[in-house]
């Protein structure tokens, strides 16, 4: 998604905000409270983060049977997902009202909400919080903030200034009490580090045009930049930025093994695999459709992208080969694999 233009969403998506509100309550229906759930292998997809389709659920989709679930509805203009510590929880920030919800994901009730700052773009999980549940770090697109939220007590800290349209955001955590959050700033050509310890944001780390996708491997930040089709790395210690290498494509999204060997890019109508030593960049994968974002299945060997026209599409790696598309419908953009 281009991000120059987000800033119209509000308007196109007060009528969905409307609806939104009614429909919180009701979104845990498809499930009773207690059960377990269905499947680890569960992509969790927002499938109408757009200003055409300015959607209020997401939906669950079971990657082993390939049956997708009922959709949950949280607020208007659902757009990033994330699973809190131990994936007890689901994060999900809503455009339209500004809002970060947790949805259980063996109930599928909506169990908390919480507002933060304007457009909310972006949301990852770092260490800490109350009773060690984290603290959520969510990326304000049109706000220039990050605003951190205690997931012990679901309340909202002061928020965080960062660079010109936050659209990303990543967590380096090698040890307990040390973490970093990295904040891709779109419209500032820049990277923000944030301590999350003292939730203080350090200076701004010079990366290139446009921002896009950010992701942690291991010791390395990787960046993407969507304005120049190029990967910068960032060593998430000494917060220097090393050589870009050119991509094939403009990336839109980044995945990373559990390994920290390879990461996953995505954009346009196709995906790379990049080894993360030495940033070797492999032959690109066409897709049938415009990718918007990427996950890895459990066991590492498959790459879920989302379809701008409506579906999922499995790529098996390391043979690079398409399956077949999961109609999800809407606009997916989106998604997180855990439990659901």
């Amino acid at each position: 998604m281009v991000h120059a233009l987000l800033s119209r969403r509000r308007a196109a998506a007060t009528l969905a905000l409307v609806l939104a509100t009614a429909g919180v309550a009701l979104a845990g229906c498809s499930h009773r409270a207690g059960s377990a759930p269905a499947s680890d292998d569960v992509a969790w997809v927002t499938t109408g983060a757009s200003v055409t389709l300015p959607g209020t659920t997401v939906t669950p989709v079971d990657l082993t049977s390939r049956h997708r679930g009922a959709p949950v509805t949280v607020g208007s203009l659902p757009s990033a997902l994330a699973y809190t510590a131990g994936d007890a929880g689901l994060l999900v920030v809503t455009q339209g009202d500004d809002t970060l919800h947790e949805i259980d994901p063996v109930t599928h009730d909506v169990v908390h909400s919480v507002g933060v700052g304007l457009e909310p773009d972006a949301v990852a999980v770092a260490p800490g919080g109350t009773g060690g549940k984290g603290v959520a770090l969510v990326a304000n697109l049109d706000a220039d903030s990050v605003t951190p939220v205690d997931l012990g007590t679901w309340r909202a800290g002061r928020a965080i200034p960062v660079g010109h349209q936050p659209v990303a955001v990543a967590v380096y955590a090698p040890r307990p009490g040390r973490a970093t959050a990295f904040v891709a700033d779109f419209g500032s050509d820049a990277v923000t580090p944030i301590n999350v310890a003292s939730l203080q944001a350090g200076p701004a780390i010079v990366v290139g045009p446009g921002p896009q996708a950010v992701a942690v491997a291991g010791g390395v930040v990787l960046v993407g930049n969507f304005g120049n089709r190029t990967l910068i790395p960032i060593d998430a210690t000494t917060l220097r930025s090393g050589r870009a290498v050119s991509l094939p494509l403009n990336p839109t999204g980044i995945a990373v093994t559990s390994s920290a060997a390879t990461a996953y890019v995505c954009g346009g109508a196709g995906v790379v695999a990049v080894t993360v030593f030495g940033l070797t960049v492999g032959t690109p994968v066409a897709l049938p459709d415009v990718a918007q974002g990427i996950a890895l299945g459990p066991g590492g060997d498959s790459a879920w992208v989302t379809q701008q026209a409506g579906s999922l599409v499995p790529v098996a790696y390391p043979s690079g080969v398409v399956g077949p598309p999961l109609h999800v419908g809407g606009h997916p953009s989106a998604l997180v694999i855990g439990p659901g």
